[in-house]
């Protein structure tokens, strides 16, 4: 049942997130919050300097046809079935590890995967592109702060470090 909510709460906030950020972020008041150069809505005081100006989150919108840094963008159909077929996989492991009947770090990292890949897939689905809305531009490495996320990414990547990070 844990994992179940688990997957849930992820889609829900996600979902709400989302239509937060395409609702505030889109048509008149765009400007005002983003614009093509790369101005955003820092979240950190501009005195702060060091790690925490490094990590500190800008609010950027941004509609992605691919994957992770627009990867399969021109191949849609691909994706989607690379996408379907891993959610499938997630969902196989996460029901074996249910019939266990005990929480585990595995369960825990499948739900964590499901819920975020499933929230991105049905936006992929639905709009044929995933809202991204989170970027870190002062981040150190720069492939990473070029990106943009969303809570979804950040659920994905929590899951994984769940499955590399187990006691064995």
């Amino acid at each position: 049942m844990i994992y179940f909510i688990i997957v849930t709460l992820i889609i829900a906030g996600d979902k709400f997130l989302k239509e937060y950020f395409r609702s505030s972020l889109r048509g008149k008041h765009r400007k005002e919050h983003f614009t093509r150069s790369g101005e955003g809505i820092n979240t950190v005081d501009a005195m702060q300097d060091g790690w925490r100006r490094k990590l500190s989150p800008r609010i950027e919108f941004l509609e992605n046809k691919g994957a992770a840094s627009g990867i399969l963008s021109s191949h849609p159909k691909i994706l989607k079935g690379i996408s379907g077929i891993m959610l499938c996989f997630c969902a196989f492991v996460l029901g074996k590890e249910r019939q266990k009947g005990r929480v585990s770090v595995v369960g825990l990292g499948y739900a964590l995967l499901l819920g975020g890949g499933l929230s991105n897939f049905i936006d992929r689905m639905k709009k044929g592109s995933v809202t991204d809305y989170i970027r870190f531009p002062e981040f150190p490495v720069k492939k990473i702060s070029n990106l943009v996320f969303n809570m979804s990414d950040f659920a994905i990547f929590a899951g994984i470090f769940c499955l590399l990070f187990r006691k064995k």
